[in-house]
Order: structure tokens, then sequence, then C-alpha cells
């Protein structure tokens, strides 16, 4: 039997170092065997339709930019074209920040996941974005105008990965109540993919903005 494909874009060596950064829920806590794998453990969750907490695992366990990537990917195949154009606009934000994950893409991503709000699937992968950096609140200025402002609030460190497991569930819950826990292991399977490093986001870069819009170039 082949062996499965390396999760290559996985930095733990095992699933308890990852499990260590989020409450793991109860159903998948039996199936956490000590020294597993990443790829064991989710195969475990597989194995077992616990893909709500394989959901959790795979924002936690991928880097940033792979896991917004990864809700892009679900985003698009739960929703497609029919977006309305606050979450529209939050979608084409955050997957923005996935092909240049620059400080000016991730303030766009701020405002555009604010307007969508954290309650749709593509509100959430955009503040995802805007968590990577930043603050949480913009600078206050201090009512001594002799002292310095007071200091930004940084986002916590797993609180994109919290706003990408919440993504991705909210876009499964959009499929039809006797699918959506087929949805969640589509989804589950396709994080394994960016895990894998199968689906990459397109390698391009941004170039000069004309006066009406901005375009992006292909490198080839």
């Amino acid at each position: 039997m082949p062996q499965p494909a390396p999760l290559v874009k996985v930095k733990a060596a095992t699933a308890a170092e990852v499990c260590a950064n989020f409450p793991l829920r109860q159903e998948a806590r039996p199936l956490a065997r000590p020294g597993a794998t990443p790829r064991e453990f989710l195969d475990a969750l597989l194995a077992n339709r616990t893909h709500a907490a394989a959901i959790d695992f795979l924002a936690h366990a991928l880097p940033a930019r792979e896991a917004i990537w990864w809700g892009c990917l679900c985003l698009q195949h739960a929703a497609g074209s029919s977006l309305g154009a606050p979450e529209a606009a939050a979608a084409k934000a955050a997957a923005l920040w996935v092909l240049d994950p620059s400080d000016q893409n991730r303030t766009a991503a701020r405002a555009a996941g604010q307007a969508a709000t954290v309650k749709t699937p593509a509100g959430s992968l955009a503040m995802a974005a805007a968590w990577t950096g930043g603050s949480l609140a913009p600078l206050i200025q201090n009512p001594n105008p002799k002292g310095p402002p007071f200091p930004p609030v940084p986002p916590g460190p797993y609180l994109p990965a919290k706003a990408v497991a919440g993504a991705v569930m909210l876009a499964a819950a959009g499929a039809q109540p006797v699918r959506i826990r087929d949805t969640q292991r589509l989804f589950v399977e396709l994080g394994i993919g960016v895990a894998e490093g199968r689906f990459a986001w397109p390698e391009v870069a941004p170039s000069k903005p004309t006066q009406k819009s901005g375009t992006w170039t292909i490198r080839t």
C-alpha cells in the first residue's frame, strides 16, 4: 500500500504540537494518540467522521497564508459567484492578501472583512488575513498631549487560524443539511491537498496600478 504524501506545509512534527494551541473537540480527544504525526491524526479524524475537529486541526496546523488560501478554495466551492457584494469584496481581499501578503493588502482585508462581518465565511477569511499583523484596534491617542500614544494591541498568534476554521465551517453549513458532513469531509480533503502542496496559489506579482484599476501579472 503506498504511503500517503507528506504534509510539506505543516511544520509540526506531532499532532500534539498543533493541538496544544486550541481546544480539541471532545469527540476527537480519544483519537489523539501520543506521538501521532499530523497526518496520522488527520487520518484517524477522517476515519471516525470527526470532520469539524479535522477542520479545527488543519486551520491551526497550516501556516496562515496556506490556511487562508484553503478557506478561499472552500468558499469558492461552496458559493462560486453567488456571493453578495460585501462578501465578494471580502473574499477578493482575502485572496489578494494570499497572493501578495503586504501591509496594504492586509489593511484592505480588514476593511472588507468588517463590512462583510465575521458571521459570513468571506468576512471571516478577510479578518483572518487582517489579523496576521497590525493591531486589533487603531492607535489611541494619550489624552496627555505630551505623552506617547497608547501602544497597539497585536492579534493573538492563533486568531487567524480560529477565523479560518470558522469560515470553513460556515461555508460547509451552506450546503443542504443532509450534505453538510460530506461537504465538511470534502473541505478536509481539500485542506490536506493544500498541506501536501498540491493546491498552491498562482504565483503572481502586483503591477503598477492604472488610473482605472490595479492589475495582476502571472509569472511564467
